[in-house]
């Protein structure tokens, strides 16, 4: 028998919000621009997701986040490791809103 798991959005909200909020660790000081429009980025487009998860697809959400509103396409931040954290943000706000 197949269990159903009841998927929580606001949870998912939470979880993905608290991870973009921790790229605001990085220390960037002469591209603090570049970083802080990164972190708006990501929020903006997690707010989006979260309101409109439930008649997107996966794919929709995919292309979405990942191409439409990619926010390290016009920041030029020569840290591997704050590109790595934003590129598994998003994967993980694929993965989690995509459950439906």
């Amino acid at each position: 028998m197949k269990q159903s798991i009841e998927f929580d959005s606001n949870n998912a909200f939470t979880q993905v919000r608290s991870a973009i909020a921790d790229l605001m660790t990085f220390s960037f000081a002469d591209r603090e621009d570049d970083m802080l429009y990164a972190v708006n980025k990501l929020k903006s487009v997690l707010r989006a997701v979260h309101d409109n998860y439930q008649c997107w697809n996966r794919d929709t959400i995919r292309e979405f986040v990942l191409c439409k509103n990619d926010p390290l396409r016009f920041v030029d931040l020569n840290s591997d490791q704050f590109n790595a954290r934003v590129r598994n943000i998003q994967q993980d706000m694929i993965a989690k809103f995509s459950l439906n």
